[in-house]
């Protein structure tokens, strides 16, 4: 689950999400922590747990429908956490496109994580295309600075032509 091409932290949070170790409005509940409204603050229709805020939730499915159709692959069919983290395994390409799929995962659910902080504690509006913005900047970043891809280009990454 673990790749170099991102930050710690980042891997981190994906691996907390998988273990339903982070303080959703569910678990914090569970945990007897009184919370007033447990339902999930993108879509407000169902209770928050790291279930829905990374697979279920409607808003979320359009981020990864989104994301699938920058990266040409398949479209995700998820039902836990653990189907996005393996889904690069199922992808075609090189070694290095499926390191670099399993990195977009984790910066999607690192980048989801953070719209939904946003949301809750500063009443921000959440927005499909500014967290695809954000995963496609960081990922760029990141993988362009860790990966020792030095002719990876802007154009390149939006267009995902990466690594084939």
């Amino acid at each position: 689950m673990w790749n170099n091409w991102i930050p710690k932290k980042v891997g981190m949070v994906a691996w907390r999400a998988e273990k339903d170790r982070l303080p959703t409005r569910e678990a914090l509940a569970r945990r007897g922590i009184d919370i007033t409204d447990a339902s999930c603050v993108l879509c407000g229709e169902y209770v928050e747990s790291s279930e829905h805020l990374f697979v279920a939730c409607h808003f979320i499915q359009t981020v990864w429908q989104n994301i699938t159709s920058w990266c040409k692959t398949l479209p995700i069919i998820a039902f836990v956490i653990r189907d996005i983290f393996g889904l690069h395994n199922f992808s075609p390409g090189s070694r290095k496109r499926k390191k670099t799929l399993q990195a977009i995962s984790h910066i999607a659910i690192w980048s989801i994580r953070k719209t939904r902080n946003e949301v809750m504690f500063n009443n921000a509006q959440p927005n499909v295309i500014k967290v695809l913005e954000e995963v496609k900047s960081l990922g760029f970043l990141w993988v362009k600075n860790r990966s020792r891809e030095l002719d990876l280009s802007w154009e390149d990454w939006c267009r995902f032509s990466v690594f084939e």
